[in-house]
């Protein structure tokens, strides 16, 4: 059994408060013998797609970036380029986001490494004994961080309906070409009677692959399968067979995942922020209201302990689960069983709250 650490927090805690927690959590969880001295220390985290108002705090980076450096480590921050059309698709544009959304280094104390290189190619291949791979293609600058601290927002998902931990090691770790591997053989469809052809999801397409005439048309032979037309379109009018990709998206992330872990036996750590959980990732570049109220700041050596506890707490607070109130016909829990069996974590824990 694991141990899940948790302190209570809102995003209306002042900058002191919320250092004073995290201090907090950071001392009782033990995340600290994860950092060595000199360590190039990755802190794996989302600035937030333009748009999006409700990425985690830069309070919150700036005072892990403080903890990290306490132990002597060297932490900068760091994330992997996107498929679809973002200023995020590449480093430079991925750098001014950054700064923008308020984690530029005189802000919160460390620079910003693209993980994935200029272009989102620089990666090396890491065997992996997997359902669906045998290698999977991860950031270099992850790989090659002596240790690392998996910074998390808890939010619904169009493609597993929950996106935490081992979403954000699995599929923000790695290259575009780890990314296209995850989402191949996904085939999204268009419901021509609740299309109105207004082109939004043409202009979001990371390939072109869409037309619109009088309905929206997808191109099988270039569709890549992200699902960014679904995330976009307000209509309802273009879905996934959720039955065949749903689970296997997750059985991908959780491989990509695994190898991550396995890279930094003792080296790597976890913290999830479930504050402002929206029904769609950070990826998604518009105002969203939350689902639930502000829970708290979790702490973990354990990425799958933790995604369970986030989720029970979800339940235990809106009385019913974060994938149903935000993609339904998704069940998280089947990811966390694979990744069990992947054996870099189990769903059993205990919950340990934590006073500042």
């Amino acid at each position: 059994m694991s141990t899940v650490f948790f302190v209570a927090a809102d995003v209306t805690d002042s900058s002191q408060d919320t250092h004073s927690k995290l201090s907090a959590l950071w001392r009782e969880s033990g995340l600290a013998s994860r950092f060595h001295p000199q360590d190039f220390a990755a802190l794996k985290f989302h600035a937030g797609e333009p748009g999006t108002e409700t990425f985690v705090r830069p309070a919150i980076v700036k005072s892990l970036v403080q903890l990290m450096a306490s132990t002597q480590a060297v932490p900068f921050l760091t994330d992997t380029s996107v498929l679809y059309k973002s200023p995020r698709d590449n480093a430079i544009g991925h750098a001014k986001v950054v700064a923008d959304h308020g984690f530029g280094p005189g802000a919160v104390g460390a620079p910003f490494v693209s993980a994935d290189g200029l272009s989102g190619s620089d990666a090396e291949e890491v065997p992996i004994d997997g359902r669906h791979f045998q290698e999977v293609s991860i950031a270099s600058a992850i790989l090659h961080a002596r240790s690392m601290l998996v910074l998390s927002h808890a939010t619904g998902h169009l493609g597993t309906g929950f996106g935490g931990t081992l979403k954000n090691l699995g599929m923000g770790c790695c290259s575009k070409k780890g990314k296209l591997r995850q989402h191949h053989g996904q085939e999204p469809h268009v419901d021509t009677e609740k299309c109105t052809a207004c082109s939004v999801c043409k202009d979001w397409c990371p390939t072109d692959s869409i037309t619109v005439d009088d309905t929206a048309t997808i191109l099988p032979d270039t569709c890549i399968g992200c699902g960014e037309c679904i995330a976009v379109c307000q209509d309802g009018a273009i879905a996934f067979d959720w039955t065949i990709a749903g689970p296997q998206l997750q059985e991908r992330i959780v491989e990509h995942a695994a190898a991550i872990v396995r890279s930094k036996p003792e080296r790597i750590g976890y913290v999830t922020v479930a504050q402002q959980i929206t029904k769609n990732c950070d990826c998604l570049g518009v105002k969203e209201d939350p689902l639930v109220g502000d829970i708290g700041i979790l702490a973990s050596n354990d990425p799958v302990a933790l995604d369970q506890a986030v989720l029970d707490l979800v339940q235990e607070r809106a009385g019913q689960t974060l994938e149903s109130l935000a993609w339904p016909q998704h069940d998280a829990t089947h990811g966390l069983n694979y990744a069990q069996e992947m054996e870099i974590g189990t769903r059993e824990y205990q919950l340990v709250e934590v006073k500042a």
